[in-house]
């Protein structure tokens, strides 16, 4: 969780991805070194009527989407609570709440979620554009459309 003064906002749009700690394979957090425990997001999040997630943030009011992000934050004058400004990429609902610590904290589990599930599949994307690529270079080379010539500047 980020913490700041009182009144102080960040803005994602400003984070790039060097701050973010994304290196490699691995993507972590600056408190990733700390021992934190593991939230169970179904036991934590309010059960609705219908049996949804009532306080599930990472879902659309507007269009049920589960992929809203949010654009910024800052820590409300009792230090308990969070104002969160999010946006759905599907139906572009926005819209700001305010939320305790916990739902929050399952909030940010479920971009954990998100961001390895963007990683991973990323890295399966890179991975066939290479195999893709090196099967059209032995192609190429084994019906000698590839000479030394090609690589001369």
């Amino acid at each position: 969780m980020v913490t700041g003064g009182i009144g102080a906002r960040i803005t994602l749009a400003q984070v790039s991805i060097a701050i973010c700690g994304v290196s490699g394979s691995l993507m972590r957090r600056i408190t990733d070194h700390l021992p934190a425990p593991r939230l169970d997001i179904a036991l934590m999040a309010e059960q609705a009527p219908d049996g949804g997630l009532r306080n599930a943030l990472h879902v659309c009011p507007g269009c049920g989407s589960d992929l809203v992000q949010p654009t910024s934050w800052e820590q409300e004058a009792d230090r308990t609570r969070w104002r969160v400004w999010r946006r759905c990429p599907e139906c572009e609902w926005t819209g700001a709440s305010v939320h305790n610590e916990l739902e929050v904290d399952v909030y940010d589990e479920q971009l954990d979620l998100g961001a390895r599930e963007l990683a991973n599949e990323l890295r399966a994307l890179e991975h066939a554009n290479m195999v893709e690529m090196v099967d059209a270079f032995v192609t190429a080379l084994g019906n000698d459309l590839i000479s030394a010539d090609d690589f001369t500047g």
